[in-house]
């Protein structure tokens, strides 16, 4: 059975640019069906999974993943006519009769029907007629209990809406699922932050990262009474209650003005960010992280409890919140956590394939999150031959050639690593990478202003050889770590040895890398510890402000031109700046 599994909306964000023109850039991602993406399950087995974004450089599209798609099916090595079944990651449908008074918005951008007229345009006329939607939060739920390799044990989905919900809860056995609760879009957790990120004056449902990483700066005391007047958690039923007063949630796509005057008239007047850190926004920033993370404790805490189960799977845009999900794992009653490496709505391109697959294999566990594009030599040195203005040389994927990156991290250069297949999902994992020395001198504002082009305020995260994980940090080791999911305390006596790493509040969000997940990688670290001690290294996404993560080897080189790094290592070519 070949099954192909979609996600995003393709009409939504050209529907919300036509009917607001002059739409403030802050709100231009306030719409569903973001973050496209294609995945193919053939007998069982997830072959490939990639996110539009990758091949057209529109960072979150939420176009039909035309693109996405012929290569899923180019890499699984078979045809459009092969396919049994295309899931979509929404079922808008059977919610029909809630847009009664939004008629034309339904037909136009909720409906099944307009993925169907999007294929067939798209010359898929023969992947339309197979189209299935799946419930969206049923679809986020299975991208993260398959991967897990449970056998049972509950799920629970966070994000900003699904069709009608902004939270479920299930119960799962196999993959059968219980839902045993959910919560309406006025009491999403999701919409909450997102309002709080517009009202900082940064992008909503893009720019959340960006205050969870300035959250440890500022004092959470200081409008920790704000949100324990807006927001709750039932004991009783088990459920958050966001008291939005009404109205609040009106005039979306103009930033919910409403909601934002209400913080406002309770906090203070925003500045416009310019990268620095400002006392007013810090602590903002760090009430609301410890509003969402003390609720979703409650919640997690309390369905463990009343279910008894003891595993734990997560999914959806909430999740990606790693200091949130650093408590979560704390929580006693746990024994194993995953969380879905692509948590937002591009995993659920491969949960709806889940969903409606008959016969799903046994996973590698942990989950293997390397789904994407990989590139022959071959066809990296038709690039770097195309480039007279690099000097680069051609070692081969042997000691010598991760020796020299090793050398070069050691001796404090920042370089790029673009290897074998290309992570899915928001995190780089090692494989289209920027990696420098943890201890390098002014590291992170290195990197930060003359590589990345990004704020200053913002951290960096650690890859570190599972080997050495435990003496410079501490964690309970469960599958997050193997993908930038949880944040992790800093031994004391590794702090100075890790000083570009270590965040505002002694926390890291680690990648632990594993020989058997990620052996390029993994032995890369093994030598750099050979070098330094320390197996561990800086590890940020190869891309600038503003572009999605680099897919193929033009773009990456490219790029490595364009910015202040020393060199870049590629499928065994090393490549050097202008020649002199």
């Amino acid at each position: 059975m070949i099954v192909l599994g979609l996600s995003g909306l393709p009409n939504s964000q050209r529907r919300l640019r036509e009917t607001n023109p002059d739409i403030d850039p802050l709100d231009a991602r306030i719409t569903q069906g973001l973050d496209s993406a294609a995945a193919i399950v053939v007998d069982g087995v997830l072959v490939a999974a990639a996110s539009e974004e990758r091949f057209d450089g529109d960072k979150g599209t939420g176009a039909l993943p035309v693109q996405a798609i012929a290569w899923c099916l180019a890499e699984a090595g078979v045809s459009a006519d092969d396919v049994d079944v295309v899931a979509h990651g929404f079922d808008y449908d059977r919610h029909r009769r809630a847009f009664v008074l939004n008629r034309a918005y339904f037909d136009e951008v909720l409906s099944s029907q307009t993925v169907r007229d999007a294929l067939t345009a798209a010359g898929f006329a023969q992947l339309a007629e197979k189209l299935t939607p799946v419930e969206h939060h049923r679809a986020h739920a299975l991208s993260a209990i398959v991967p897990s390799g449970f056998d049972r044990g509950l799920a629970v989905v966070s994000d900003g809406m699904g069709e009608v919900d902004s939270l479920s809860i299930f119960r799962f056995v196999g993959t059968e699922l219980e839902k045993l609760h959910t919560q309406p879009i006025a009491s999403s957790l999701g919409i909450l932050y997102s309002i709080g990120t517009r009202f900082l004056g940064f992008q909503f449902n893009n720019d959340e990262y960006k205050v969870m990483g300035l959250a440890p700066y500022g004092d959470p005391s200081r409008y920790r009474e704000v949100f324990q007047k807006l927001t709750r958690f039932d004991h009783d039923k088990g459920s958050v209650v966001i008291d939005w007063p009404s109205g609040a949630l009106s005039d979306a796509e103009h930033g919910y003005p409403q909601a934002r005057a209400l913080l406002e008239e309770q906090t203070f007047t925003p500045a416009q960010p310019d990268g620095s850190i400002q006392r007013d926004e810090a602590d903002f920033a760090a009430s609301m992280q410890e509003c969402l993370t003390d609720l979703l404790v409650d919640l997690v805490g309390h369905w463990l409890e009343k279910t008894g189960e003891t595993n734990l799977a997560l999914a959806g845009g909430t999740f990606l919140n790693c200091k949130s999900n650093q408590s979560i794992a704390d929580l006693p009653a746990l024994q194993a956590l995953f969380v879905q490496p692509a948590s937002g709505d591009d995993g659920t391109a491969l949960g709806a394939a889940y969903a409606v697959a008959e016969d799903l294999q046994p996973v590698q566990v942990p989950f293997d999150p390397y789904l994407g594009a990989r590139y022959s030599a071959d066809e990296v040195r038709a690039v770097l031959e195309a480039r007279p203005d690099l000097q680069w040389r051609e070692v081969g994927m042997t000691d010598e050639y991760l020796a020299a990156a090793a050398d070069d991290i050691a001796a404090d250069r920042i370089i790029a690593v673009f290897h074998d297949r290309m992570e899915f999902g928001p995190r780089a994992l090692g494989n289209r990478s920027i990696v420098a020395r943890p201890d390098g001198d002014r590291i992170k504002d290195r990197i930060n202003s003359a590589v990345k082009f990004r704020e200053a305020f913002r951290p960096f995260a650690p890859a570190v050889h599972v080997d050495d994980r435990d003496r410079l940090f501490v964690t309970r080791g469960f599958d997050p770590d193997h993908y930038m999911l949880c944040t992790a305390h800093v031994r004391p006596e590794a702090k100075a040895a890790l000083s570009g790493i270590v965040h505002e509040d002694d926390s890291a969000r680690i990648q632990t890398v594993t020989p058997g997940l990620n052996p390029t990688f993994a032995s890369l670290l093994e030598k750099v510890r050979d070098r330094t001690g320390t197996g561990c290294v800086v590890n940020t996404s190869f891309n600038v402000k503003g572009q999605p993560l680099i897919m193929d080897p033009a773009t990456a080189v490219d790029t490595f031109a364009r910015i202040a790094l020393d060199r870049l290592y590629i499928e065994g070519f090393v490549v050097e700046g202008t020649p002199s």
